[in-house]
């Protein structure tokens, strides 16, 4: 793809008087079949050269020889489309995904440079919901994406261990007659459930909120007794959620929660006394930003225990010094966009010239359909909510039904149902775009058709199955395969299409990073299989004349529709 771009760049850039580098820049794909294979847009030179786009184009196509690797070149409402040489075409994309195995679609963007990515960042003492996945995906996926681009990324989950909701914990465990000797049994369903008795009872009684805020000022204060509950309450949530993302196949790189900040807090609230920002407000103290068209941002409240912004004030400042980050992003749902700037802006105001640097990547939200019929995201302290280790529980043993039907004789159907469904939930969140809201449907989400996770996964099995069939499924595939090879088989609808899909993966690698979505590559897996399916059943593929052709495309298309599914975090199963 980067090799026909930059030759229709060569052609284009002499006559126009942009560099190449601007002309390869706005190259783009034309959408609908019979305008060609690549387009060059002539709209940002109408000002220059005094013409229509359209009268631009049609001189253009009158003056320029095809480059290498195309054919004709025509012009179309002012675009200039370039027809590839389909043979040459296939030789060159299918040459290079041979050559660069896992690498294809790899680049050197992020070369020497750090992203650091807080995303899922749970709070502890609380079981996770489903409604949790969708943020976790996202960042899980960014990751990926960040780290093919070229990035060092230090994957950050910024644990929710501190605050007054651990008041309300403790002041609901020591109202259950409970101690430390109970804390070897201590399950995270108790835990739970102390959240909802907390919720339930602060009702009838208001002055509980009182109580949880002045547990958690003698836990911020260093109290022994609480500080002892307080561990095993996260060590106990730890162990639940290392398991649900070892499923899910997540990892951090640290588990830094607000907790390892508290020790740093005085010194950020130092040195914005130091730059003279802080200001009394009814007892508490606040960085004033109506001059910026936003509330006061309260530091500390007045019982003296500090907020979350505090504590992520400390958070960035440490992440800036200890990892020297070009971005840092922080994977939160939308509506805590306010947050966000607000911490930025306090950046800002405290001179750190790398505030710009820190950017809030904000999603939509996970709706589940309620009892009366309505759609709502659902709340884990209050009960009201599907848990993410039952969803997916329930998921596996939908698939696992399915497949009790279609293939009972499988061996491994338990792992490899758990792994469709990872798939179908995973899939189901990330095909579409990151701030739009989702209404999550069982049945879609786990179909074996259309536009859905198994659908894709599918897709990969075929391509496994027929490698599997030749023996060819653990070959190690090298450019000595590409001798001897007849490009123009290549050249029917079928074959050129998943060719043409197969090209534009190094490009959908780039625009997830630059559009921070990974929607994109999903919605490429998706195409990605349709012309997959497309493609074997139109064009046979054992014992044919074209056989050994089409064993290499077949290889090609494993090879990326794996690479594209480990990115969105999709596992890239083998048999189903």
């Amino acid at each position: 793809m980067t090799t026909f771009k930059r030759n229709i760049a060569s052609v284009v850039a002499p006559a126009t008087g942009l560099t190449e580098e601007a002309v390869e820049s706005v190259i783009t794909l034309p959408q609908h079949e019979g305008q060609g294979d690549f387009s060059f847009p002539c709209f940002p030179l109408a000002k220059t050269l005094r013409q229509a786009p359209a009268a631009i184009a049609i001189d253009l196509a009158k003056r320029l020889q095809p480059p290498p690797g195309f054919v004709k070149i025509e012009a179309l409402n002012g675009y200039l489309n370039f027809f590839v040489d389909k043979s040459d075409f296939a030789s060159q994309v299918i040459s290079e995904i041979i050559q660069n195995g896992p690498a294809y679609g790899n680049n050197a963007q992020g070369t020497g440079k750090i992203i650091a990515i807080d995303f899922s960042s749970p709070n502890m003492g609380k079981e996770l919901a489903f409604h949790h996945l969708r943020g976790t995906m996202i960042g899980n996926s960014l990751s990926r994406i960040y780290h093919k681009n070229g990035y060092k990324v230090e994957r950050i989950n910024h644990l929710g261990d501190w605050g007054t909701s651990y008041g309300k914990l403790i002041v609901m465990f020591l109202r259950a007659g409970l101690g430390e000797a109970d804390l070897p049994t201590l399950t995270l369903e108790r835990l739970n459930a102390l959240y909802r008795d907390f919720d339930a009872a602060s009702k009838q009684n208001p002055g509980l909120e009182d109580e949880a805020r002045q547990a958690f000022a003698k836990l911020e204060s260093n109290d022994a007794f609480y500080r002892i509950l307080w561990a095993s309450f996260r060590e106990v949530t730890l162990h639940e959620l290392r398991r649900l993302y070892a499923i899910l196949n997540v990892e951090f790189d640290a588990y830094v929660g607000e907790a390892f900040f508290a020790d740093r807090l005085e010194s950020v609230l130092e040195l914005l006394k130091s730059k003279n920002l802080l200001r009394e407000s009814q007892g508490a103290e606040v960085v004033d930003l109506e001059a910026f068209g936003m509330p006061p941002a309260l530091i500390r409240k007045t019982d003296g225990s500090t907020l979350y912004i505090t504590r992520d004030l400390a958070a960035a400042l440490y992440r800036r010094e200890h990892y020297g980050f070009e971005h840092c992003f922080y994977v939160v749902d939308n509506g805590q966009s306010l947050h966000f700037q607000q911490l930025f802006k306090v950046l800002e105001l405290l001179g750190m010239d790398w505030h710009g640097r820190c950017e809030h990547i904000p999603f939509g939200l996970v709706l589940i359909k309620s009892e009366d019929g309505g759609w709502e995201k659902g709340k884990t302290r209050t009960g009201q909510s599907s848990l993410l280790k039952d969803v997916l529980e329930a998921a596996r043993d939908k698939i696992l039904g399915i497949m009790a039907e279609k293939n009972p004789d499988l061996a491994g159907s338990h792992e490899i149902a758990t792994r469709i469904a990872v798939g179908a939930l995973v899939f189901s969140e990330l095909k579409n775009r990151r701030l739009n809201d989702i209404r999550f449907e069982w049945d879609q989400a786990l179909s074996f058709e259309g536009d859905s996770g198994p659908y894709v996964q599918n897709a990969h099995v075929r391509l496994c199955s027929i490698l599997r069939k030749t023996g060819l499924d653990r070959k190690a595939w090298t450019v000595a395969d590409l001798n001897g090879i007849r490009w123009e088989i290549f050249t029917d609808s079928s074959s050129l299409a998943l060719v043409d899909l197969l090209a534009q993966y190094p490009d959908k690698v780039v625009t997830a990073s630059l559009s921070r979505d990974p929607c994109p590559l999903a919605q490429y897996a998706l195409s990605v299989a349709d012309a997959v399916h497309r493609f074997i059943h139109d064009c046979r593929v054992l014992g044919v004349p074209e056989e050994r052709e089409r064993l290499l495309l077949v290889h090609a298309a494993k090879s990326v529709l794996g690479s594209a599914l480990e990115l969105i975090g999709v596992p890239a199963i083998e048999s189903m």
